[in-house]
């Protein structure tokens, strides 16, 4: 996804101008595209550090559900602050590269993919499921549990058979 925006204008006016821009594309994840697109709006905002960007993004993950591998859609709500730090700070005795925080490099060009790709990672469940009713598959033939019962038997707990026992036999007198 290239979310790279050459800031020189920006950093050249005063403290407090904006600009709003479109953010469209693929997020990377461990070098792989995932499914779905991102797409939303970014505000920066020129600050005495360099940008505050402010992100408002939507976007779709397809995944499997933990419980029974059936693919699922992810619907994705990205709202995020970063400030990127510009060369320079008059107010800091350091310089930007000994800060911590995302960097706006020599060309002026500020890129947010790293930062929509974190917040991307931290947005998506830890367990997705189609939903929350999801029954999951049967541990012993993998059958999808949702589609109704599977075939194998029961688990019987060995240590309640002498207690199944006297209950049959009082059934039965």
């Amino acid at each position: 996804m290239a979310v790279q925006f050459n800031v020189a204008t920006l950093l050249k006016e005063p403290l407090g101008s904006t600009r709003e821009y479109a953010i469209e594309g693929r997020v990377l994840i461990d070098d792989q595209p995932r499914h779905g697109e991102v797409r939303g709006r970014a505000t920066f905002l020129r600050t005495s550090d360099g940008v505050l960007v402010t992100a408002e993004l939507r976007g779709e993950e397809r995944d499997a559900c933990s419980r029974c591998l059936t693919e699922v859609a992810i619907p994705l709500a990205l709202t995020f602050e970063e400030v990127y730090l510009g060369g320079i700070n008059p107010g800091s005795k350091l310089a930007a590269s000994e800060r911590e925080g995302f960097r706006i490099d020599e060309k002026h060009i500020l890129d947010m993919e790293e930062a929509i790709r974190q917040a991307w990672t931290v947005a998506l469940p830890m367990q997705p499921l189609c939903r929350t009713e999801c029954r999951g598959l049967c541990a012993r033939c993998g059958h999808d549990l949702n589609e109704g019962a599977c075939p194998c038997p029961p688990d019987v707990d060995e240590r309640w058979s002498a207690l199944q026992q006297l209950a049959s036999q009082m059934e039965g007198t």
